[in-house]
C-alpha cells in the first residue's frame, strides 16, 4: 500500500502533536502536586472547665526540644528535626497533673484541638 507523501507527513505530524500535547498535560499536572508539609503539632491546653492554661511546658521526651503555651493556652511545635516514626510529647504545668502523648510524625501537620489537663493531685 503506497500512501501519498502528504498523507504520510500528516500522520507523522498528528502523532507528534498528540505526543506533545499529552506530555504537556502531564508536566502541568506535576506542577500542581502539593509540596511536603512540615511536621507541626498544634493544640490548646484547657482546664476541665474549658479555661485556657498559660505556661504549659511541651517537651519532646528525651530531648531539650520544647515550647511553652501562650496566653491563650495555644502552642505550635515543629518536629521536622526528628527522624523517628513516633515521638512522645510530655506536658507539664505546676498547677496541673502532667500528661504524655505519642505523636506519629507521618500524620503531621495536625491540630489536636483542646488538650485537657486535670488539676494537680494535691490541694492546699
Amino acid at each position: 500500500m503506497n500512501l501519498p507523501i502528504f498523507f504520510r507527513l500528516f500522520l507523522i505530524f498528528s502523532a507528534f502533536l498528540v505526543f506533545a500535547l499529552t506530555h504537556e498535560v502531564s508536566a502541568q499536572q506535576v506542577k500542581h502536586i502539593k509540596p511536603p508539609s512540615k511536621p507541626i503539632v498544634r493544640a490548646q491546653f484547657v482546664t476541665k472547665n474549658g479555661t485556657p492554661i498559660i505556661g504549659v511546658a511541651v517537651i519532646v521526651d528525651g530531648t531539650t526540644k520544647g515550647i511553652v503555651s501562650d496566653e491563650n493556652g495555644f502552642f505550635e511545635l515543629d518536629l521536622s528535626q526528628f527522624t523517628e516514626e513516633k515521638v512522645t510529647l510530655v506536658f507539664s504545668h505546676w498547677e496541673h497533673a502532667g500528661k504524655t502523648m505519642e505523636v506519629v510524625l507521618k500524620d503531621l501537620p495536625k491540630s489536636y484541638g483542646q488538650i485537657k489537663l486535670a488539676d494537680a493531685a494535691f490541694e492546699e
